[in-house]
């Protein structure tokens, strides 16, 4: 037991080090990041396996405070403030520089609840300076994240517990019928989270832009050539024997592919492949969208019907509805390619649990297991070819399916 006792000590001691030049930690552990992984699973595996009761509940009851408060420093651009200064700030300084004229009081509570998380740093009574968590959240598409999540799915998410109670446990299929709704108490013409998105341009901005961004820089299934295999395979005999053949073609739709990030992107990894690259989601949303020569952008509700017909398709959200238009525009030939999350049937991560359940609360939808995913698409009459996971990390994968002929 003491030598135990002793081995944990030096590990304390070791941590403690790696915390004190937190800086050099960074560097040294970036050439590693598997190793810089394990580190940082192993700390948050011990967290709530080491606090107290009273700890647990000081951590857990007042998070909710966290996104909120991140809000505050979006909104006054205290992160890109304190990441700009040469010099640390002093609340009095960091409150001229906002150009909002905040009470410095209330500033400097405000400057004191981040700090004590970590989102800015403390470095004298009422002086502040960036932090490698504020400076995270610098960046044009994670403000847009931060102010999205509070103004958009807020409400919703807290209303999450009511609404389930309301119907006893058994989520409604009917996408009118939300914790988003229930939580924002929406108009009648507005019902569905895209319809009051449409009337407040700013929330649906940042949005955008979140979307957009949080996948800059992530893997993509662009890079499995096997995928860009199958899509020129499809699109080959698709068009062999149609009039125009593949210059009149439509090579690739992306439904629901908000601003056409990747439609721009299939394009720049397919300059052989010939054919129209087609962008559908909802007349506001493809408004925002700034395409290239070879892509076309168009406006449809996805629950009324599929536009474009027998052609090979990329899905991205949709449900079986959405999917029966799907089926009922592909050719025999076409190939459906969902590019989603696909959960392990068990062990599945925070990041893919806690997006799984803002769906439900935005949507009344859902992210699917691998076991799911077959199940929703035989049942809409899809055979599912492979599943090819393109990033381990977030369980990104590309499902890709044919139509059963009947």
């Amino acid at each position: 037991m003491v030598a135990q006792s002793k081995t944990i000590e030096s590990i304390v001691i070791a941590l403690e080090k790696l915390a004190a030049d937190s800086v050099n930690t960074r560097s040294t552990l970036g050439a590693d990041d598997g190793l810089r992984k394990r580190l940082l699973t192993a700390i948050q595996t011990l967290v709530p396996e080491l606090e107290t009761s009273g700890e647990a509940c000081q951590r857990f009851l007042y998070n909710t405070l966290e996104l909120p408060l991140a809000r505050v420093a979006v909104d006054l651009n205290i992160f890109n403030l304190l990441k700009d200064s040469p010099t640390p700030l002093s609340t009095d300084e960091l409150a001229k520089q906002t150009g909002k004229s905040p009470d410095t009081k209330l500033l400097a509570r405000v400057m004191r609840y981040l700090a004590s998380l970590s989102f800015v740093r403390e470095v004298d009574t009422g002086v502040w300076t960036a932090s490698h968590l504020g400076n995270n959240l610098s960046g044009k598409g994670q403000s847009a994240g931060v102010a999205s999540m509070v103004d958009n799915c807020g409400l919703a998410l807290l209303t999450l517990p009511a609404f389930l109670r309301r119907h006893n446990y058994n989520p409604p299929q009917d996408k009118s019928d939300t914790s988003f709704a229930q939580g924002n108490r929406v108009a009648p013409d507005e019902v569905t989270f895209f319809q009051w998105l449409k009337n407040r341009p700013e929330n649906a901005k940042d949005f955008n832009i979140f979307m957009t961004s949080h996948r800059t820089g992530v893997k993509t299934w662009f890079e499995q050539p096997k995928i860009i295999e199958e899509i020129a395979d499809a699109f080959e005999k698709v068009t062999s024997g149609k009039e125009g053949g593949k210059a009149k073609g439509v090579s690739f739709v992306d439904i629901g592919g908000g601003i056409g990030h990747q439609c721009k992107t299939f394009k720049k990894h397919t300059p052989n492949l010939s054919g129209t690259i087609v962008l559908e989601d909802l007349e506001e949303v493809v408004a925002n969208a700034e395409l290239e020569d070879g892509i076309e952008k168009v406006g449809v509700d996805f629950l009324t019907g599929q536009p474009i017909k027998g052609q090979p398709y990329w899905s991205n959200q949709y449900a079986r509805v959405i999917l029966g238009h799907v089926r009922d525009a592909m050719d025999k030939d076409s190939l459906v390619l969902i590019d989603e999350l696909v959960l392990p049937d068990r062990g599945a991560h925070r990041y893919e649990t806690q997006l799984d359940l803002t769906m439900l609360a935005m949507l009344n939808a859902e992210a699917r297991t691998q076991t799911h995913w077959k199940q929703l698409l035989s049942e809409t009459g899809f055979e599912v070819k492979d599943i090819i996971v393109y990033d381990e990390d977030s369980r990104d994968a590309i499902i890709i399916a044919k139509k059963v002929s009947t």
